[in-house]
């Protein structure tokens, strides 16, 4: 939350900055036909990292010198092995798998702002993939579900595979440190709807079982912010 708040009072002093001091031209700002690409920026300016499993890349196409159409890549991929029974005569190992990945497609306003300075307002479309998985293995014997984790306590599905879809309400600002290169932060509300994909176990000696998914019972909200580094083409 305390991150959120640093965002927004960032994006607003900003937007303070834009109002006191405004040019018509700039040598730094893009103008039409830029392309720019920026990478979400993890762990706070004092400890910096580029890892895209957590962070997104983003690619904005200026169709106007105000205008731009945009795209973001949010991916995140993890896997978790674990040695249930160790005993070597009779091993069994759990693993548990689960993938979030975010694309939204926008358009950007971008307005007068300063020499250096761009600040900015505009809308997502977002549509989200969560994938889960998990297999338990000993001596021959499989226990397998597609759709979800398994709970390494009870060996029920957890964490349900889903897709989401809904849209975002951003505002930002662009800071040119040097040309061609900036620093930024954004804050947006997302809005998403949710619906679970059908969960399959398969366990040797067994039929197959099929647990049917469901959808949420609406929107549901969020804030998001980040600060990211960029530059243009």
């Amino acid at each position: 939350m305390k991150k959120v708040l640093f965002t927004v009072a960032a994006v607003m002093t900003f937007g303070l900055m834009n109002a006191q001091e405004v040019t018509t031209t700039s040598a730094y700002k893009p103008v039409k036909g830029t392309i720019a690409t920026e990478v979400g920026l993890t762990g706070g300016l004092n400890n910096t990292d580029f890892d895209l499993n957590t962070g997104v890349v983003k690619f904005r196409y200026f169709f106007k010198d105000d205008m731009a159409l945009r795209l973001g890549l949010g991916i995140n991929s993890n896997k978790e092995e674990t040695v249930i029974n160790p005993d070597p005569t009779n091993p069994g190992t759990l693993i548990n798998k689960n993938s979030n990945n975010l694309v939204n497609l926008g358009i950007e306003k971008h307005f007068a702002g300063s020499d250096r300075l761009s600040t900015y307002a505009g809308a997502d479309l977002l549509i989200g993939f969560n994938g889960a998985s998990g297999e338990y293995t000993e001596n021959g014997y499989s226990y397998e579900i597609d759709g979800a984790q398994i709970d390494p306590a009870t060996g029920d599905p957890v964490g349900n595979a889903s897709t989401q879809f809904g849209f975002r309400l951003f505002t930002g600002a662009d800071y040119y440190i040097t040309k061609k290169v900036f620093l930024g932060v954004e804050a947006g509300l997302n809005f998403l709807a949710s619906s679970q994909k059908d969960i399959v176990i398969s366990e040797t000696g067994s039929e197959n079982e099929n647990i049917p998914g469901g959808k949420s019972g609406g929107l549901s909200t969020n804030v998001v912010g980040g600060v990211r580094i960029g530059f243009q083409f």
